[in-house]
């Protein structure tokens, strides 16, 4: 385990794609640099493990009187659970007490996690621990064969009644729109939203990157819908949205989604996510929170829900790790709230 260098760093993203799993959005190094203005210390890693190179973005956040918290968010970018043993016997960090991770491993290998001395962690950091991806390696119209006939019937519909799909700059004024079409949203859903200076900034540096686009959907000058989506690696991610009520005949939102993916494969992305549902066994179930949400996004790839095995903790410092879980994690997403009303993590 190792920093990388002046000249790794020049080529991070590039980096993080040759992992074995393909890379993450968030493994990015403008999301290290997002994150390291909210309290986190970023920390670019090489871990070079028999023949297999793994570059990872831990962002550490001192605990008084507990030493380091690491977290490697939707990482390390591991493809088995042997990569990761490897992985976790080269981890050093003498101040840490705990390592939390996310990686993009299937449910099937989650057996075999607590044999690698990790624990479940009570909470999943991420939308999308269950989720729905579609594969980007066929072409366009393999693609779009793929969708569920409704949807597909929608996609033409919109184009057929002139929406429009437009990338669109990041400016204020795009910032403000997509702020208040997410908040018309989470005002009849019910979600939960982070600030606005917090998203904002998130858009702002990740478009800047350009790892990140922000797309409108728009009919007659109107902006009914809007998504930003990042890309970095194999995998392109509907990482924030909003829309209107106005106009639900057009259908928008499924064209937007579209052209996003069209967007993604284009930059070499080999899926899409689709950022949350419920788990398979509910998926169906017209009571879930996310039910809506479900039969929009299933119709994208209907013949599966994908669930990873979401964020796994392991403990360095046992006695101070207890104290984590018991009280401390408490204590600092209290604070944070406190004094900056954002979440800990």
């Amino acid at each position: 385990m190792r920093l990388a260098t002046r000249e790794e760093m020049l080529h991070w993203d590039e980096l993080i794609a040759l992992n074995p799993d393909g890379g993450n959005p968030l493994q990015s190094a403008a999301y290290g640099q997002f994150k390291s203005i909210y309290g986190w210390r970023p920390e670019h890693v090489i871990h070079e493990l028999d023949g297999v190179t793994i570059a990872v973005l831990y962002l550490v956040h001192n605990i008084p009187g507990l030493g380091e918290l690491w977290l490697a968010p939707k990482g390390p970018g591991v493809a088995s659970a042997g990569q990761l043993k490897a992985l976790l016997a080269d981890f050093s960090a003498p101040r840490a007490f705990m390592l939390k991770i996310e990686p993009d491993l299937t449910a099937e290998f989650a057996s075999e996690l607590p044999k690698l001395g990790l624990q479940k962690a009570k909470y999943d950091l991420q939308w999308n621990r269950y989720t729905v991806t579609v594969d980007l390696r066929p072409s366009e119209e393999e693609i779009l064969a793929g969708f569920k006939q409704k949807t597909r019937y929608n996609i033409r519909l919109a184009e057929r009644k002139g929406v429009k799909i437009e990338a669109v700059p990041i400016t204020q004024d795009n910032l403000d729109i997509m702020y208040e079409l997410m908040r018309a949203t989470q005002a009849r859903a019910g979600f939960f939203m982070r600030s606005r200076q917090y998203l904002q900034l998130f858009w702002r540096i990740h478009g800047r990157d350009q790892c990140g686009q922000l797309f409108f959907a728009t009919y007659e000058g109107q902006v009914l819908a809007g998504v930003f989506a990042l890309a970095a690696g194999r995998q392109g991610l509907y990482k924030d949205g909003g829309s209107t009520r106005e106009h639900p005949e057009l259908q928008a939102p499924y064209l937007l989604q579209w052209e996003i993916m069209r967007w993604a494969k284009a930059r070499g992305c080999t899926e899409y996510d689709l950022h949350g549902v419920p788990p398979a066994a509910r998926i169906d179930d017209k009571t879930h929170p996310l039910a809506g949400l479900a039969q929009f996004k299933t119709g994208f790839h209907p013949d599966s829900v994908t669930e990873y095995v979401g964020v796994y903790d392991l403990p360095l410092k046992p006695s101070r790790y207890r104290f984590w879980n018991k009280a401390g994690e408490k204590i600092m997403a209290g604070f944070k709230y406190r004094i900056r009303r954002e979440l800990f993590y």
